[in-house]
């Protein structure tokens, strides 16, 4: 897997993960993640290479790997779990439902404009598939600039492009924080929360809820 990566994708990778594994603090690698992730960020041909292996079926990025998105690419996973990095591609007008992490994650567009919409809980969590959240801000991130979310109820949030043209963003997720295997979804006009899983875990629950069906 690793010789399929850009060199540039794998470099930045390396430096990075060996700077977080000297870090203890999830803020300290949040600000040294935006520190450097604009580097990358306005490596516009680069990104371009990546597309246009994608568009011709070549092996990386890996369409095969599981994540929680269709507009998610996996770029890299670091073997330490240390963090990994993801591409995603937003159509116009296209925005992901609310939703918190497992970790923290410094996010940035390549190009366009990059739109996260903040949101508190207001419950206590106790309520079994029920979520209060006031929105709380909405800011604009443009090409080379970054914002960070933090995990779980202290992150919720969705991003997505108000924008006429198609635009790439880029996120890198540190290492998790629970032992989870979902991330929350939130319905704010329903006022409730959701498990959002990756296909193929979500296809083995649904294996196993059939097969203890057949098996009372």
């Amino acid at each position: 897997m690793t010789s399929r990566i850009p060199s540039k994708i794998l470099s930045f990778c390396k430096e990075c993960a060996h700077s977080l594994s000297n870090l203890r603090e999830n803020q300290e690698r949040i600000e040294y993640t935006q520190e450097l992730l604009p580097r990358l960020l306005r490596d516009t041909p680069l990104f371009g290479t990546i597309l246009r292996d994608l568009i011709v079926k070549r092996e990386y990025p890996d369409l095969n790997y599981p994540t929680m998105f269709d507009s998610e690419f996996m770029l890299y996973t670091d073997p330490d779990r240390l963090f990994s990095m993801r591409m995603f591609i937003w159509e116009p007008g296209a925005y992901d439902p609310i939703h918190d992490h497992n970790s923290w994650g410094v996010i940035g567009p390549v190009t366009g404009q990059l739109e996260v919409i903040t949101y508190r809980r207001e419950d206590d969590g106790s309520r079994e598939g029920y979520a209060d959240l006031i929105e709380t801000g909405r800011k604009i991130i443009l090409p080379g600039d970054t914002y960070f979310v933090l995990p779980l109820n202290t992150g919720i949030h969705r991003t997505g492009n108000p924008g006429n043209e198609t635009i790439i963003q880029v996120s890198i997720y540190g290492e998790a924080q629970t032992t989870r295997n979902h991330i929350n979804g939130f319905d704010l006009e329903l006022k409730s929360v959701y498990p959002i899983y990756a296909p193929k875990t979500k296809k083995r629950l649904l294996a196993q809820q059939a097969l203890n069906y057949i098996e009372m």
